[in-house]
């Protein structure tokens, strides 16, 4: 009986722990969105990891990752507050455990801010983290971000951001959606046009695809937050004929107002109308051409230049056709909507000319793509399928 008694302790004991739930890899919000609760749970099963080997490189870089995604998806400032003083606590204990580490200059980089140098001695050594990181893991691109920052703003270097843009693009790291999405970007451009993006995966992927291929070098990709940096900001200005917009200025519209102002006779376009606040005049005068907005003073007949960027200049097997299994399915089909208020012109110029074969075909590809889109029923009454 009492051996019978210790083979089931045994038996329910194995049980127990592989039932245990096992922690997963997580990724930026740029690439993947959880929810608070999921990034609190994954913090404390990758703690329970580094505790059993501290010398794991994987598990701090998980257990950082959870606490920095934890804070940016906090819905209260005590939440966040909270998890910035984690974020920090992980730094101090993960620098005692992997010291020297490519985990450690890894996290060191994304850890601390190049723009809140106090000196130059101070900034060369936040540098020296990511040049440190890729010296010692070169084909990761989790430190790309940093150093194409550092090549771009502090230590200009083109030869430079068209070797690391060569092998970003290599890596894989962004999806074929988001480079093809990146490209037709591009091309719906007029020349020497200034693009203003305002995020990262609206940002590195134009950057990477103007270097690494050398397409479309005539275009300004500005990132609108960058900008907010003065003396970078003055160097591209002074770069395009812009006067100096002096003093730390991190109000978006000042910064946008002064590039129309001062832009002389280039087009002005914006990756999204979210770079500027609905409320603004700026709004108003962003018009689609399909699948970015250009500014305009006056209104136009924009159906043209988007019948003929879909007909004749974009890649769009990609949006009929699922050609592939994305590992991040939610953030592929995020790109696709970029392309529905595009697509939903250009099917109602085909259904004004009578031209029934490719209007069919339009609407299936906007249904195809906006299937989980918040707004597609506003969008089936725009095209008459309510």
């Amino acid at each position: 009986m009492k051996k019978a008694m210790i083979l089931m302790t045994i038996l329910f004991g194995t049980f127990f722990i592989g039932a245990q739930e096992e922690p997963q890899t997580v990724h930026s919000v740029i690439k993947e969105r959880k929810s608070f609760e999921w990034y609190t749970n994954q913090y404390s099963l990758w703690e329970k990891e580094v505790k059993k080997n501290k010398k794991n490189g994987e598990a701090w870089i998980n257990l950082y990752t959870a606490a920095r995604m934890a804070r940016l998806s906090a819905q209260e400032n005590e939440q966040t507050m909270a998890w910035h003083k984690t974020e920090a606590d992980v730094i101090q204990k993960m620098g005692k455990s992997i010291k020297g580490t490519y985990e450690y200059y890894s996290l060191l980089a994304w850890y601390t801010n190049v723009w809140e140098a106090k000196d130059k001695a101070e900034e060369d050594k936040i540098i020296g983290y990511s040049l440190k990181a890729f010296e010692l893991k070169p084909n990761s691109p989790d430190v790309y971000p940093n150093l194409m920052n550092i090549y771009e703003i502090s230590r200009p270097n083109k030869k430079k951001q068209k070797e690391l843009s060569v092998l970003w693009k290599a890596s894989g790291d962004h999806t074929p959606k988001l480079m093809a999405l990146s490209y037709n970007a591009l091309m719906n451009t007029k020349k020497n046009a200034i693009l203003l993006t305002g995020g990262d995966n609206d940002t590195y992927p134009l950057w990477i695809v103007q270097h690494a291929d050398d397409y479309r070098n005539d275009v300004n990709v500005w990132n609108v937050y960058l900008l907010s940096i003065t003396d970078y900001r003055n160097r591209v200005f002074a770069e395009n004929g812009i006067p100096e917009l002096e003093g730390q200025i991190y109000e978006t519209a000042k910064i946008v107002e002064h590039i129309i102002k001062h832009k002389g006779g280039r087009e002005l376009y914006f990756y999204n109308k979210g770079i500027v606040a609905s409320d603004t005049s700026i709004f108003e005068k962003l018009y689609n051409v399909g699948v970015i907005y250009q500014y305009s003073e006056q209104s136009f007949n924009n159906s043209a230049l988007i019948v003929d960027h879909f007909e004749n200049k974009f890649i769009v097997d990609q949006l009929k056709y699922d050609y592939y299994i994305s590992e991040f399915a939610q953030k592929d089909k995020d790109w696709g909507y970029a392309y529905l208020p595009g697509l939903v012109s250009l099917y109602q110029h085909y259904d004004l000319v009578g031209n029934k074969e490719k209007a069919e075909t339009t609407k299936s590809i906007i249904l195809h793509l906006g299937e989980d889109f918040a707004k597609l029923e506003d969008i089936k009454q725009e095209i008459g399928l309510d």
